[in-house]
Formats: C-alpha cells, sequence, structure tokens
C-alpha cells in the first residue's frame, strides 16, 4: 500500500474535479475524482481514504448528504466540504455533523495543502487562540505547540468565525474584548457551527466584563481564566480536557 495520503475528491464537474487531482497529485497525494455521492461512497467503502473534499451542491445526493452516509460507512474519515454557493443551511449542518471545515470555490490551493495537514495529523488536539493581542497570541502559540498541540491564532472575532468555519477544532482560548465583533457574539457564532468545541475565555478585565462573562459561562463555556494567564495551570487544564473527552466525563469545573 502507498503510503501516500489518499484524498478522494468528489465534484458533479468533472473539469474542476479532474484539475483538483492533478493539483493534489502534483502535491504528492494520492488523489481519486468521482462526480457524484453515490460513486463517492461505494468507492469509501471499497478502496478507503484518509480525507474527501466534498462539493456541498450535486444533483440526486447533495454534498451533506453523500457527507453523513461516507461517514456511516467511515467514521473516522476527514470530510472537507467546498462550495460555489450561499448554501449556509446545509454548510451549518455539516459543521454541526462532523465535517473538519467548509472551503470556498475557486479554492485557495495553499489553504487548502494547510487544511489537509492539519485535518489529517496523527497527534495533538486542535486549538484556536482568540486574542486582539499579538504578542500574548504568539506566547500561547509557542508555549502549546511545544505541548504537542495543533495551534491557530486569531487576533479579531471575524477572523475566529472564519477559521471555526475552515477548521474542526478542539478547544477554544477566547478573549472577551475583540473588534469588530465582542467574544460573546464569536461565542456564540462559533458553538452555533461547533457544538463541541471547548471553550475557555479569557480576559484581564474581569470586573467590566463580568456581565459578560456570566452571560458566556451560562451559555456553556468551560472556565474563564484571568489574564496573565498562567501557563503551567492551563496546560494543566487543557489536559485534563483532554482525558475528560476521551473518557466521556467532560463537565465544568464547580
Amino acid at each position: 500500500m502507498s503510503g501516500k495520503l489518499r484524498i478522494l475528491v468528489v465534484d458533479d464537474n468533472e473539469e474542476f474535479c479532474q484539475n483538483v487531482v492533478d493539483i493534489l497529485e502534483l502535491k504528492g497525494y494520492e488523489a481519486v475524482a468521482a462526480y457524484d455521492g453515490f460513486t463517492a461512497m461505494e468507492l469509501v467503502e471499497r478502496d478507503g481514504f484518509d480525507l474527501v473534499l466534498m462539493d456541498i451542491k450535486m444533483p440526486v445526493m447533495d454534498g451533506v448528504a453523500a457527507f453523513r452516509k461516507i461517514k456511516e460507512i467511515s467514521p473516522g474519515i476527514q470530510v472537507i466540504m467546498v462550495t460555489a454557493y450561499f448554501v449556509e443551511d446545509l454548510i451549518r449542518d455539516a459543521l454541526r455533523e462532523g465535517a473538519f471545515g467548509v472551503l470556498s470555490k475557486p479554492l485557495d490551493f495553499d489553504e487548502l495543502f494547510d487544511i489537509i495537514e492539519r485535518a489529517t495529523a496523527a497527534n495533538g488536539a486542535m486549538i484556536l487562540v482568540t486574542d486582539d493581542d499579538e504578542n500574548i497570541c504568539a506566547n500561547l502559540r509557542d508555549v502549546l505547540v511545544d505541548r504537542g498541540y495543533r495551534v491557530s491564532v486569531a487576533c479579531d472575532g471575524s477572523a475566529a468565525i472564519e477559521m471555526a468555519r475552515k477548521n474542526k477544532f478542539d478547544i477554544m482560548l477566547l478573549d472577551l474584548k475583540l473588534p469588530p465583533v465582542n467574544g460573546l457574539e464569536v461565542y456564540l457564532s462559533v458553538r452555533d457551527i461547533r457544538p463541541e468545541v471547548v471553550v475557555i475565555v479569557i480576559t484581564g478585565y474581569r470586573s467590566e466584563m463580568n456581565e459578560m462573562v456570566r452571560q458566556i459561562t451560562e451559555r456553556g463555556a468551560y472556565i474563564c481564566l484571568e489574564k496573565p494567564v498562567d501557563m503551567d495551570e492551563l496546560v494543566s487544564l487543557l489536559e485534563r480536557i483532554e482525558e475528560e473527552k476521551a473518557k466521556g466525563t467532560l463537565r465544568k469545573p464547580g
């Protein structure tokens, strides 16, 4: 068996589909084309793949329906949805049900390659650090990467929401004072499409932000930490979250 990452590209536009296959193969992946959801299901069941790129809007069986069937066949497979249309309900359904991310056409292939690598990385929980202070973001990223986590950074609320659409994060570190969308709005938007993400709120203005902290924790945020963050405490907290998630016993601290 080839050691290359195996990717199935599903799109009813045959020219687009084959073009993506060719580019993926030039990048060093093993890629196969399917032009409808039924063929994709058969190929996954017969041959197995590491990842599927799935067009959302296809005739007969749309991409979200095909995604659901493929996850039944191969629960561990990662699926990235692709669309050229504004189909928000379908996008939301796919993300809520475990699609790794959604990308828009025309594809940015550098972005696609980055997301493929994150989606198929073997180890390390995926963490999204969201803070408008770039130095804090860099510090958190360096510490967490050294501990084996896969870390992405967003320096404003809108970027965080967009990144959550493109990546299936396990944990989100969320500052409350963000431009142009405040922490509560970011939290609600992210949890709407990623209900399983564990959100740790971080703030340097606990008294000023007390009402927002109350609202966000009542809506399911895991815990609120105050700045400056104790890195050892944070790492221990992340390790506990991972252990409890693996055991299915995750609950908010009392």
